[in-house]
This record gives C-alpha cells, sequence and structure tokens, in this order.
C-alpha cells in the first residue's frame, strides 16, 4: 500500500445496487484534501482561533459532509477514471455513501479518527515484525 502511494485502490462493495456492485476508489491528492479542509473550514465560518461554544454546529456538520463529499467525488473519479461531482455523490443510498467515506477516511486521514488511523500506522507494522 505504501509503495503504491496514490495509486493505491481499495474497492467498496454496494450491496445495495446488486450482488456484484463496486466502486473503486483512490486516495485523493494531498491539495485535494487540503481543499477539502478548506472548504470545511469556509462553510463553517471560523476565523482564527474560536471557542469551541461558539461554534454553530448546524453549520459544522453541514460543512463536514459537504467536505466529505469532495473528498469521496475526488476518489471514485480517480479509483474508477471517469469523472464523478459531488452532485453524483449525493445520489448515492446513504449506507453505500458511509462505506465509500470509511475507506476514503482510511486512505487520507481526514477526519479526527482516520487521523488517529494514520498516526497509529507505524505502530500497527511494528507488531507485524
Amino acid at each position: 500500500m505504501v509503495l503504491e502511494g496514490y495509486e493505491y485502490k481499495v474497492e467498496v462493495p454496494l450491496p445495495e445496487y446488486g450482488e456484484d456492485a463496486l466502486l473503486i476508489v483512490s486516495s485523493p491528492t494531498v491539495t485535494e484534501v487540503t481543499e477539502a479542509k478548506a472548504l470545511r473550514m469556509r462553510l463553517t465560518e471560523i476565523k482564527g482561533e474560536t471557542e469551541p461554544s461558539k461554534i454553530d454546529l448546524g453549520k459544522a456538520l453541514v460543512a463536514e459532509e459537504t467536505a466529505r463529499r469532495f473528498l469521496i467525488a475526488k476518489a471514485i473519479s480517480k479509483g474508477m477514471g471517469e469523472e464523478w461531482t459531488v452532485e453524483d455523490v449525493e445520489k448515492i443510498k446513504p449506507l453505500a455513501l458511509s462505506r465509500l467515506w470509511e475507506a476514503v477516511d482510511s486512505l487520507t486521514g481526514f477526519s479526527s479518527e482516520g487521523e488517529e488511523m494514520v498516526k497509529n500506522f507505524p505502530k500497527a507494522l511494528e507488531g507485524r515484525s
């Protein structure tokens, strides 16, 4: 996986669309992940240091979901070799979308859970030796 880098692909089964249905995702680029983080910050309307109590949770949730769908579209586009838009991603059934996000997040470490997985990757490798 490490040696394949951005060319590493993950098959995500989508049984909601049929027995053999699947989509292939590949890691979005660093630039695309940075774009998603900027999009999330812009939509949350956070500027600089902000007290957690002053963050609008509704805006934060919408911003997080928008950034996720952006990254899913980029990951499917790269994995499938065809252009997917955020609008295309919004048409995906919720359970399938959740499965796709888990795969993309494991490749990017975008969420706090994903970031933690990425940080622990070297420790996981040590256990394999």
